[in-house]
């Protein structure tokens, strides 16, 4: 499993072990919500993607590094960056594209203007051009706020994407290519409003009233989960500390029920499907939920832990070398009590 630190290291967890030395460290900083915010495997295996903010925070950028150690080589740049509304999540497609988040850095009409980056999901090339037939520029969807967690639904090929709303309507949504998600015109089920910029307009699969603050997102993988998990959504909350778990219509576009799955006594930051099951991170370690196929204990297990102090300045994605992107974060109760009182700021900013 490899593993990135907010502050720069990609680290390797091996058999739940956290390998002594990283494997690379990206140079960037940790000012408000920027940082190295998360990591996606190559569909080949190879290659690893992060999302990382310049050290000069004047831009977002995407890295690419051998996932056997190496340099990294920037591959996409120039991504609008702030303190707040940053984004930064990255994910491969199912036709090898890379997906990439980016708030809209306090800036809400940029959401609505397709000649503007930033509140819209990017497709690259692993080289990272522009794929041909975006509808936006480099961008398929447009019209998010600050979309923190992202993963490929199996079942459909669509993103689902977390967004965390102002001081309500916090959503999941499912992008699908030329979609508007509405911010800021619309807000939660639009009804009669619709936004102002281009785009074929969708309701989000879910909103959330009360502000739960979703992160890490992830789809119980219909060929290895047990049965009555399989195809669901799994999402993470920062300001509730809970997993919640959607069950989808039959077109997935819309929920039928989103409730809490489980309660953790810390933040959950992020979340993924992988070999054992529902993979998730607290502030200090990274912990899994037995969901495959003849596995139902719904109690989870702590997979690891750092093998020494972490640096107080740290925050932690994290990314699975084995059935898919797995995006997961452990690092100092430090930070994560002043990300809290971050997440909280900006959202009355």
């Amino acid at each position: 499993m490899y593993v990135n630190e907010r502050a720069g290291r990609v680290r390797v967890v091996e058999r739940g072990k956290l390998r002594a030395e990283p494997l690379a460290t990206i140079p960037t900083t940790t000012a408000g919500e920027t940082g190295l915010l998360d990591v996606a495997v190559s569909p080949d295996g190879e290659m690893l993607y992060v999302f990382a903010t310049h050290p000069g925070a004047g831009a977002n950028r995407v890295l690419a590094l051998p996932a056997s150690g190496g340099d990294p080589e920037v591959v996409v740049d120039g991504l609008p960056a702030a303190l707040y509304h940053n984004g930064g999540a990255v994910a491969f497609d199912d036709d090898g594209n890379l997906l990439v988040s980016n708030g809209e850095i306090h800036d809400s009409g940029d959401a609505q203007d397709p000649d503007q980056l930033g509140g819209k999901i990017y497709r690259f090339t692993p080289s990272g051009s522009a794929v041909e037939g975006n509808p936006f520029g480099a961008a398929i969807a447009l019209g998010l706020r600050n979309p923190f967690g992202m993963t490929v639904d199996p079942l459909t090929g669509d993103a689902f994407v977390t967004d965390n709303g102002p001081t309500s309507h916090d959503e999941v949504n499912r992008i699908v290519v030329g979609g508007n998600y509405g911010w800021p015109d619309v807000l939660g089920i639009a009804g009669d409003a619709r936004p102002s910029g281009p785009g074929d307009y969708h309701d989000p699969v879910s909103v959330r009233e009360d502000i739960v603050v979703p992160t890490g997102i992830a789809v119980a993988d219909p060929a290895t989960a047990q049965e009555d998990v399989a195809g669901d959504v799994f999402y993470g909350t920062y300001a509730e500390q809970t997993i919640r778990r959607i069950e989808l219509n039959e077109s997935r576009d819309t929920a039928l029920s989103d409730e809490v799955f489980i309660e953790e006594d810390d933040p959950v930051i992020a979340v993924e499907w992988g070999p054992r099951g529902l993979y998730y991170s607290t502030p200090t370690a990274i912990k899994v939920i037995p969901l495959v196929a003849q596995r139902r204990s719904p109690t989870p297990v702590q997979t690891t832990t750092p093998s020494s102090p972490p640096d107080r300045r740290d925050g932690a994605p994290a990314s699975n070398g084995g059935s898919g992107s797995i995006y997961l974060w452990f690092g100092a109760i430090a930070v994560i009590v002043t990300a809290v009182v971050l997440l909280r700021r900006y959202r009355r900013s």
